[in-house]
């Protein structure tokens, strides 16, 4: 449910942060931002990026994708993509957020090209 997003500034230093996380495809990963955000100003100055996440509930396996990433403002909003909105409905729920409210909070489309896997 939840990845590890690694990005880069400028001056080299990482910021890591949690991020919900939809598969687009075999070769991107969406994830919605804050705008603005550290996220969104490192990926302008430097889009190499790091995504990781358990592969099974204990963490015995972790997977970790090399990527490239671009803000890529012609996607639709958090409120409108329906497998974004299938996987976290109910966490959505939890918190009490709408998917609008999301979609306002989190209003910057990430997409993360994936280069390289390592991992199961």
């Amino acid at each position: 449910m939840v990845g590890w997003l690694t990005t880069v500034s400028d001056s080299g230093k990482p910021s890591t942060a949690p991020v919900w996380f939809i598969a687009e495809d075999d070769d991107s990963i969406l994830v919605y931002s804050k705008d603005p955000s550290v996220r969104v100003r490192n990926i302008a100055d430097n889009p190499s990026v790091t995504f990781a996440l358990n592969s099974d509930a204990m963490a015995h396996d972790v997977v970790v994708v090399n990527g490239t990433a671009r803000v890529e403002r012609s996607m639709p909003p958090a409120s409108e993509h329906a497998a974004f909105l299938a996987k976290y409905r109910g966490a959505l729920d939890d918190y009490n957020w709408s998917p609008q409210w999301f979609a306002e909070h989190y209003p910057a489309p990430i997409v993360i090209t994936i280069n390289s896997i390592r991992g199961k």
